[in-house]
């Protein structure tokens, strides 16, 4: 198999290597872009995702601080997520998950997120 040092996309490898650092936040990052701005309550996405509640929380908080989700405080009391509004973001996070569909380049990702995982 070929050496890959990344995907081919220097902004997409950045997201990678700052933002998923478990395969929970993987999950997070393409439920988020599929859901087309849909906003979403820890709990849903725990149940949609079938993780728990408290690993989603900590995600969603990553990722609120890093700009790549955004959360919205509702009258009945709930915050709610959703992926950023900001199209830079949302390009770079289209484009992970369409680079994940292709094998090696997806292999490449999860041997990044692993190494991220090891260090802590």
């Amino acid at each position: 198999m070929d050496d890959l040092s990344g995907s081919g996309d220097s902004d997409v490898d950045a997201f990678v290597d700052a933002n998923l650092r478990s395969f929970a936040a993987w999950d997070i990052a393409v439920y988020l872009e599929h859901s087309h701005g849909e906003r979403s309550a820890i709990a849903e996405l725990a149940g949609r995702l079938g993780r728990k509640e408290a690993e989603i929380e900590s995600v969603l908080r990553d990722f609120v601080d890093h700009g790549i989700a955004r959360a919205t405080a509702e009258n009945d009391g709930e915050t709610r997520f959703a992926l950023s509004d900001d199209s830079e973001v949302r390009r770079v996070v289209a484009r992970f998950v369409d680079l994940a569909k292709v094998r090696e380049i997806r292999l490449e990702f999860v041997r990044r997120v692993l190494a991220l995982m090891s260090r802590g």
